[in-house]
């Protein structure tokens, strides 16, 4: 069973200051000195830490239900390419126990848009025949605190897939509330190929869905999801549930 996750990929941006000094004749002196230029990072490195009481990669639980611990690290440039490494414990799957996702692309802001493409790694250590990549490409859209993503991933045709491919659409909205450090936030996606039936769906298509909510202090998000597709009656892994999740960026 294929899994992963998209794990969505996390950016901060640094500021340094530079001055310039040098002798100054009074016939020429400056009313007033000029201001420092602030100067954007070229690089801009981020982290995160999360633990999550089940790891569910569009709908489905690939921790056995289990509680799972995450973390990656992201390189973001000005010109906008970034490169990012993402994990997971997960439950066994090809002999591997764990997930490392490398991914990497463009993205970009204009206004209120922000596209995004890139290729995605997944990569199960110890594994036999198990590791898999999606072509992927996003437009978001923000609009004061209301904002959401739409955006399709696609896999090729691969033997560790079953042969064949895959395609994946999504649209995920959210909504910060004024004043306070909450978001709300969802996703509803449709998937069809290789990828589903490897999920143990018993069908090529499904439809996932969640809501959910984000709670910042400083460092630390507290999060809560209600997460489930509609192949849920399956239960188990494939059952609708409600997890939470404690995560830390920096």
């Amino acid at each position: 069973m294929i899994r992963s996750i998209r794990f969505a990929a996390l950016a901060a941006t640094a500021l340094v200051s530079l001055g310039t000094a040098g002798a100054a004749y009074a016939e020429d002196a400056p009313v007033a000195a000029d201001a420092p230029v602030a100067e954007e990072s070229w690089l801009s490195l981020s982290g995160n830490v999360t633990l999550v009481s089940d790891y569910r990669w569009r709908g489905v639980s690939l921790s056995n239900e289990d509680a799972a611990i995450q973390g990656g690290i992201s390189a973001t440039t000005t010109p906008g390419f970034f490169l990012s490494m993402w994990g997971s414990s997960i439950a066994n799957y090809g002999g591997a126990t764990t997930e490392v996702d490398i991914y990497g692309g463009w993205s970009k802001t204009f206004g209120a848009v922000t596209p995004t493409v890139g290729i995605y790694g997944y990569l199960y250590p110890g594994g036999t025949g198990v590791d898999f990549y999606e072509l992927y490409g996003s437009l978001g859209f923000g609009l004061g605190p209301v904002a959401f993503t739409t955006g399709i991933n696609y896999a090729p045709n691969q033997n560790n897939i079953g042969g064949g491919h895959n395609t994946y659409l999504y649209i995920a909205p959210s909504f910060a509330i004024p004043g306070v450090p909450i978001t709300i936030k969802g996703n509803l996606g449709y998937e069809d190929g290789d990828i589903v039936r490897a999920l143990g769906t018993g069908d090529s298509s499904k439809v996932d869905y969640m809501i959910g909510a984000d709670f910042k202090y400083k460092m630390l998000t507290f999060g809560m999801q209600w997460v489930g597709n509609n192949r849920s009656s399956n239960g188990g892994i494939l059952g609708d549930t409600f997890l939470v999740s404690l995560g830390a960026s920096f």
